[in-house]
C-alpha cells in the first residue's frame, strides 16, 4: 500500500510540474515586447486617454505595435491596454490595476504582473512593465507613452 501511494504522490507532482506556468516579473530593459494572442509582439507607439484617465490614480493606456498618430485614430489589430500609475514608484498588477491583451476578437484580463512608472511630465510617461495572462500573452520591456489632453 505504501508503495501504491508513494507512486501515486510521485505521478501527481510530475503531472501538476509539467502543467505549472512559472512566471517572474523581472522586467527586461529593452523595448516591450512579448506575445499577445500567440504572436510576436513589439511595442511602437501608445497614448493615454485623458478623458478617461481624469480623476483617476492611473492613465488609461493602449499600447499598439503600429507607428501612428498618438491622440489621433488609434489603428486596429493586437495591442494591450494598461492601467499606468500616475507617480512613479514600482507597482504590482492586481484586480483593479490590470492590464488587457486586446486582439479584436478576445480580451484577456491580465492581474499578473509589475509596472515601474520611471517619470511622467505633462506631455509622457515613461517606464516598464512586466504582465503575464498566459504563454501566449505575455510582455515585458521599456515604454514611453503619450499623454493626450
Amino acid at each position: 500500500m505504501t508503495k501504491l501511494a508513494s507512486l501515486l504522490a510521485l505521478s501527481l507532482a510530475a503531472f501538476t510540474g509539467a502543467c505549472t506556468v512559472t512566471t517572474s516579473e523581472s522586467i527586461d530593459p529593452t523595448t516591450l515586447s512579448g506575445m499577445v494572442s500567440g504572436q510576436s509582439w513589439t511595442f511602437v507607439t501608445g497614448s493615454t486617454d485623458g478623458f478617461l484617465s481624469e480623476g483617476q490614480d492611473d492613465f488609461f493606456a493602449v499600447l499598439y505595435p503600429k507607428a501612428y498618430t498618438a491622440c489621433g485614430s488609434e489603428p486596429s489589430g493586437p495591442h494591450l491596454i494598461v492601467s499606468i500609475p500616475k507617480a512613479p514608484g514600482d507597482y504590482s498588477m492586481n484586480l483593479s490595476r490590470n492590464m488587457t491583451f486586446a486582439d479584436g476578437s478576445a480580451n484577456k484580463i491580465a492581474t499578473d504582473g509589475r509596472i515601474v512608472v520611471d517619470a511622467v511630465t505633462s506631455t509622457h510617461v515613461t517606464g516598464g512593465l512586466h504582465g503575464t495572462y498566459d504563454l501566449d500573452n505575455e510582455v515585458s520591456g521599456q515604454f514611453d507613452l503619450t499623454i493626450c489632453p
